[in-house]
Formats: structure tokens, sequence, C-alpha cells
């Protein structure tokens, strides 16, 4: 019985949720005379509520936002038409060299986005300036929020199209020096934008970040925009990729008491030195990227198992006075390494995003590494391969 309600729920469900095959807006009345609450992108998902008449029904858009639509723009299935008509008042872009779906850009710094269209919802994720965020549906008030999927919501007064860096800048230098504390929230903003516009701004951004630092004799910002800056000049003027390759070519990994041929390890040897695992798991592999779709989990490690090979793949490992990282004879990764020390060695190597600070890949001709840091120490190394 049970079974049989919540399929039937299911059923129900589907049959209320309809797409937008146009677009459109979601007027406050059954009549486009009336005034309207926002806009519609093609293939928006929403809500049937109710059937005025036969040209309008009552629904409820991604960010419970209710109102009318024309029963001419709802269909059952997503619409793959290229020849939309768009409507030229609609503020979503189209898909770009930033996202590929419909979008706007974040124009404020560290924006946390709510798991509800409400200032008390749980913070779901932080969101950074110039960062393009899915919409398919957008309200006309400024104050309203904005679902950007997998319900998360931001107010509307936070989108808009991509923000200019020269512009900021401008803005920035037009600061009176004693208001340091617009100068440090403009400073910020370009250091996101920076981080989200490639790497060519990062420098110069991070340099008008130091210049507040050392006005306001902020030590600890100083130090780490110092570090960022050694990052910023890395990431723009990058080794050639068949140079990273072949400086990780022959990457492997020393663990104690565990003899490694690069990734490899006896299985035997390290149940005999580590125990068994604290837990076991098998992981759907679709890619075939990993060794075997049986894990181990120990302490400080995960490995890809075979026992009929008696092999064991190392997939992540916790840098500890154990184990090292050896990626060729004269660069050894150890537990004493500090993220300011990693990065003067190798800025020209790695690539990493603001989505991920404090995490560096090296890539290599089939996937790579992941180095983390975590309280400007190093903390693991996790192997991936590319599907």
């Amino acid at each position: 019985m049970l079974f049989i309600f919540l399929f039937v729920s299911m059923v129900i469900q589907a049959q209320n949720h309809k797409y937008i095959n146009a677009d459109t807006r979601l007027y406050n009345e059954a009549t486009t005379n009336d005034g309207f609450k926002g806009y519609f992108k093609v293939n928006a998902r929403v809500e049937v509520l109710s059937t005025q008449t036969s040209d309008w029904v009552f629904v409820k858009a991604d960010n419970d936002n209710t109102g009318y639509v024309q029963s001419k723009y709802l269909s059952v299935k997503y619409n793959s038409n290229q020849n939309i008509v768009e409507d030229s008042d609609n503020p979503i872009l189209n898909g770009d060299n930033y996202y590929g779906g419909h979008h706007l850009f974040v124009t404020v710094a560290s924006l946390r986005a709510r798991g509800e269209p409400n200032l008390s919802g749980e913070i779901r994720t932080i969101l950074t300036m110039g960062e393009p965020v899915r919409v398919k549906y957008i309200p006309v008030e400024k104050d309203a929020w904005v679902n950007i999927s997998d319900n998360r919501y931001i107010q509307r007064k936070y989108l808009n199209e991509r923000p200019s860096y020269d512009a900021l800048a401008l803005s920035y230098a037009s600061i009176e020096k004693s208001n340091t504390n617009e100068r440090l929230k403009i400073a910020e903003r370009l250091v996101e934008l920076a981080w989200n516009s490639g790497y060519t701004y990062l420098k110069s951004a991070y340099l008008v970040l130091l210049d507040v630092a050392t006005d306001t004799n902020n030590t600890a910002l100083i130090k780490s925009t110092q570090m960022y800056l050694t990052l910023a000049d890395g990431l723009e003027h990058p080794l050639p990729s068949e140079m990273v390759t072949s400086f990780i070519e022959d990457a492997s990994f020393k663990i104690k008491g565990v003899q490694i041929n690069k990734q490899m390890a006896d299985l035997n040897t390290v149940i005999d030195t580590y125990g068994q695992p604290i837990k076991m798991e098998n992981i759907s592999d679709e890619c075939g990227v990993y060794y075997s779709s049986t894990f181990y989990h120990y302490k400080n490690m995960t490995l890809s198992v075979n026992p009929e090979e008696n092999l064991a793949e190392i997939v992540d490992i916790i840098l500890d006075e154990n184990s090292v990282f050896i990626m060729n004879e004269n660069s050894i990764i150890d537990h004493t390494i500090i993220e300011t020390e990693f990065i003067k060695l190798y800025s020209k190597y790695i690539r990493t995003s603001i989505q991920d600070l404090h995490t560096y890949t090296i890539f290599n001709d089939y996937g790579g590494y992941n180095i983390v840091f975590k309280n400007g120490k190093i903390y693991s190394v996790t192997v991936f391969n590319l599907c």
C-alpha cells in the first residue's frame, strides 16, 4: 500500500509540473494588461496550481512566486527548438563563455545562497563576485528571491550582467584614502571578479588588496595577499603543459612499511602493516578510471583494491610522518611543507580556482593530483584520472 501511495503521489506530482516552451512572463492576473511579476526563459519548470480558463493557467515558479501564464506557453516536456522568439526585455542571459545555459552573474563579494527564499534559510554555499549562476525565472521585484538551482536562493538585486573589472577598478581609484571600509569592500570584489575572469587580472587585483592591507597595517591580510601574489604570478605565467607532464610523470608515494610502485602497493603488505580497513565499499565506476570498484578506507588513506591480484592502488592519502608524495626525485612533499613554501616552489606547475582555494592541481596526460592544504599546512593528496 505504501508503494502504491508513493507511486501515485509521484505520478500526480509529475502531472502537476510543466515546462515553459518559449520566453514569457508571470502575470498578476489572467490578462496581459494588469502587470507581471517576472520573466521566464524557455524550459523553466513550473508547478500547475489550477486552470483558470482554456487560455490561462495559475502556476508557481521555482522561487515560490505564483501568478498566471498563458496555456499556449506550457508543455509537458523540454522544448528542443532552437528558434525560440525571445523577449527583448528579459534580463536573463543566454549561454556564453562563462556559462552554457540561461544565467546571470553575481555582483557582490561573498554572497550567501540560502536553502529557502528568505533571510532565515540555511546557508548552502558562498557565491563570488562575477560568478555565473543558472537562472530560468527572475522576478521584477529587487528584493525578491531567485532560485539558482538545487534549491539555492539569492535576492534579485545581487544579479545582473557580467561586471566589468575595469569599471570596478576605476570605482576603487575614486574612493577617498581615508574610507578604508569601502576600499576593502571594493578590493575584495576585484579579487573575486579577477578569479572569475581567468587569471589575467589576478595579480592586479591582489596588488589593490595589498594596498589596502598595508594602509590598515593588517599583518595577516598582508601575509596572505603576498602569498596569493606569488600564486597569481605563476597562474598567469604557467609552464608549458609538456614540461608539467614531464615533471610529474614518475610521481609516486612512499608509505612507512609498504613498498609502493608509483601508486600501486602489495595488498597483503598493507593489511599486515595497517590491519583491516575501517570501511570497505563498492563504488560504481562507469568510466573505468579506478583500478577496481572495491575500495578500502583506512584512517589516513583510501585504496582501490583487487584482492584476487593482491594489489591496491592509492586513491588519496593524508600526508603524515609515515607518508610522502614524490613528484620526482628532486621534489618530495612531506607533512612538514607549508602552503606559502609550496606556492613559491610550484606556482608555475599548478592550477586552482576561487571555488577550490587551497586545493592545487597538477595535471599529467591521463589525470593528475589534487594537493590540499588546510590552515596553511599540507593535508592530503588525491590521485584522479580523467574519464
